[in-house]
């Protein structure tokens, strides 16, 4: 996220604080404000102004910024190799490529030129695919791409027959959790090569008092933190070869997008509560903060600002801050009173407690005696960082399934999460939703 955007957020929430100060006077049919209401608005109104310059500032520099790169390369960013990469992606077929493979004759056209510039991604990532013995291997950009087997007939036709018509269908997406991790402002770093990525954290130097003569005590300061390093993710999928053969134009865009889907529900799961092999989640991550709570307990107001006492109490950054919920303490929180008397709610639109959240079914329910208990977790999510290595390869076998008349697709990727900063983050893993 673009610092100028998150400026405009932060703006963007006192700017609600202000208007429900106003409707809770039109409510109360008050003509004028209390002096404390009053104040809160002066404030409000003052550090406005404020943003407004920083935004300002922001995005001058973000536009000298982009001015800069273009000039130094001579050409716009989308020009060159990579508006010709997107040419090829406008014209690709992930449905074509794996009819051609399944039928072992070489790849033409768009998918000939996808493959290459799939195998290049390998090989600048060093990420090495094995020959098959059996089958043919076909690779993907990752941005070509962004029920457990695809038939006609099978279960009145709910796993593909409603997909092969007369007229092209319209494709009902299948339901999927919602991604969250770069609306929350995780960095996602894509064409890495090589093995491990250092994510260097710099210690902060310590000044001290001395007299007019007094010797300066030198000090080092050390870069640790952690690194990103590449690991598989795969999945197998059976496809009937009716299916890949007589279905509509939309069989593309509805295999493209659940390819898609998948690898990124695979990484927001595994950013949540990823435990190896899998990389590590925020649940599991050595150094988050973690609140008191060591059994289930009511999610009250209290419970929900001690995590933002743990972050500022080690003086985390303040970039990308928000929440990270289950949708059932979601629903309970927008229930729930921050005292009594206010009629101030913890989840109010789009905010709990003034900083935007995401819910998600991929945040884990834990149990606690017969308990069901809900993470929260809070922090700086421009500390979190997803690393993707090479392409996608597709292993194509038309014999493995040959007695239900399906192929097999195996994809495999590499990828990894981390956290550059992990005091950035608390977590209570025991609040329930009652």
């Amino acid at each position: 996220m673009k610092k100028s955007d998150a400026l405009k957020q932060k703006r963007a929430s006192l700017i609600r604080k202000w208007d429900a100060i106003v409707k809770n006077a039109e409510n109360e049919e008050r003509a004028d404000f209390s002096e404390e209401e009053q104040k809160e608005i002066d404030q409000i109104r003052s550090d406005i102004d404020d943003f407004d310059k920083k935004i300002e500032e922001a995005e001058d520099f973000e536009k000298r910024q982009k001015e800069i790169a273009e000039t130094v390369t001579g050409t716009s960013l989308t020009d060159g190799a990579e508006q010709e990469k997107n040419q090829v992606k406008e014209r690709f077929s992930i449905t074509k490529m794996l009819r051609t493979a399944l039928k072992g004759a070489a790849q033409e056209g768009a998918e000939k030129e996808a493959q290459e510039i799939a195998v290049q991604e390998n090989r600048d990532a060093k990420v090495d695919f094995d020959t098959p013995q059996k089958g043919v291997r076909v690779m993907v950009p990752l941005s070509f791409i962004r029920a457990d087997q695809q038939t006609v007939t099978q279960d009145s036709g709910d796993f593909g027959g409603k997909l092969v018509q007369d007229q092209a269908p319209r494709v009902i997406q299948a339901l999927e959790p919602k991604l969250w991790i770069q609306k929350m402002g995780a960095t996602l770093l894509t064409g890495l090569s090589g093995g491990s990525i250092p994510m260097p954290v710099s210690n902060s130097y310590n000044f001290e008092w001395l007299t007019e003569d007094g010797a300066i005590t030198k000090q080092k300061n050390e870069f640790t933190g952690p690194t990103l390093d590449p690991k598989r993710s795969g999945a197998a999928v059976s496809i009937n070869n009716r299916l890949i053969m007589q279905s509509s134009v939309d069989v593309e865009a509805l295999v493209r997008r659940n390819l898609s889907k998948g690898w990124e529900n695979t990484i927001n799961s595994a950013a949540i509560n990823g435990i190896a092999p899998a990389p590590t989640g925020l649940l599991n991550y050595v150094g988050v903060n973690v609140a008191d709570a060591v059994n289930a307990q009511e999610a009250n107001y209290a419970r929900i600002v001690e995590l933002q006492g743990l972050i500022e109490e080690d003086d985390a950054t303040e970039n990308s801050l928000g929440y990270l919920l289950h949708p059932k303490l979601k629903a309970a929180l927008k229930t729930k009173s921050k005292d009594e008397g206010s009629g101030r709610f913890i989840i109010e639109g789009n905010e709990l407690d003034g900083f935007p959240f995401q819910s998600t079914s991929l945040v884990p329910v834990g149990d606690d005696a017969g308990t069901a208990v809900y993470p929260l977790i809070y922090g700086d999510f421009s500390q979190m960082y997803i690393g993707q290595w090479g392409a996608v390869s597709f292993m194509v076998n038309p014999y493995s399934e040959d007695l239900t008349n399906s192929i097999r697709v195996v994809v495999n990727t590499h990828a990894d999460i981390a956290i550059a900063n992990p005091k950035a983050f608390a977590k209570n893993s025991f609040l329930t939703n009652a």
